[in-house]
């Protein structure tokens, strides 16, 4: 658990946390988290070694809560996104990750050195932990909504599969100098956006995956049979 989550409304951890942040925000733009100092972070912030550790063990944990207090406003919807707004929930899911990018454009330099510098920064670690956390619950809120019952090892597996593609919609970005507009960027991305994300909501909110029911019906058919029969199955269901 990063400290970001700990409240504290006292004032001088509040102006503490700005003179880190301020502090921090600016060495990372010339450095990887875990090659700043925590001497020179303190120095630059004015605080005490102790102050430091009142908010983090790590420049790279502190910097990962910074980068997560900012975007985490915006992409914490993606958690109730299918069941606040089913008619436009792809449109929100593609805005929300537009979004993030701007978020990654602004601080891009910073990003830089968590994403593709060598070797792989904690801050990633921090970053990929948050962004499970709220996929998963995207992930299982979508599951709620579908027609048929979904296994634990398929929400894992469309989890992992959606933090993955979140850091490779990041990472590409940055490694093609993020010439494309974070918009551009989201449509190249939707080409390639797994089915079950595509599928449709009906009008009363409900998901019905037919590639799913495809995919069983194939893995039901009786062994032995024609694959022209296997396909015959599959397309019924198209």
């Amino acid at each position: 658990m990063t400290s970001s989550s700990i409240k504290n409304t006292d004032p001088r951890f509040i102006r503490s946390r700005g003179l880190l942040r301020d502090a921090l925000l600016s060495l990372a733009l010339d450095f990887r988290p875990e090659d700043i100092k925590i001497a020179d972070l303190t120095r630059t912030a004015g605080v005490s070694r102790g102050t430091f550790y009142a908010h983090a063990s790590t420049p790279s944990e502190l910097l990962s809560d910074f980068l997560i207090e900012e975007l985490s406003d915006n992409f914490s919807r993606i958690s109730t996104l299918v069941h606040d707004e089913t008619n436009q929930y792809l449109l929100r899911w593609r805005d929300i990750y537009i979004k993030l990018l701007h978020h990654v454009q602004s601080h891009a330099p910073i990003y830089r050195h968590i994403f593709l510098d060598k070797p792989e920064s904690l801050a990633l670690g921090y970053l990929t932990a948050y962004f499970r956390k709220e996929i998963t619950n995207y992930v299982r809120g979508f599951v709620r909504y579908n027609d048929e019952p979904l296994s634990e090892l398929w929400i894992t597996m469309a989890t992992e599969q959606q933090v993955h593609n979140t850091i490779v919609i990041i990472t590409s970005w940055l490694e093609t100098n993020m010439e494309s507009s974070p918009e551009l960027a989201m449509n190249t991305f939707m080409s390639l956006v797994p089915p079950w994300q595509l599928a449709k909501l009906s009008s009363d909110g409900r998901i019905s995956l037919r590639r799913t029911r495809a995919l069983h019906a194939m893995l039901n058919t009786r062994a032995g049979q024609p694959i022209e029969r296997v396909n015959d199955v599959w397309n019924q269901r198209h």
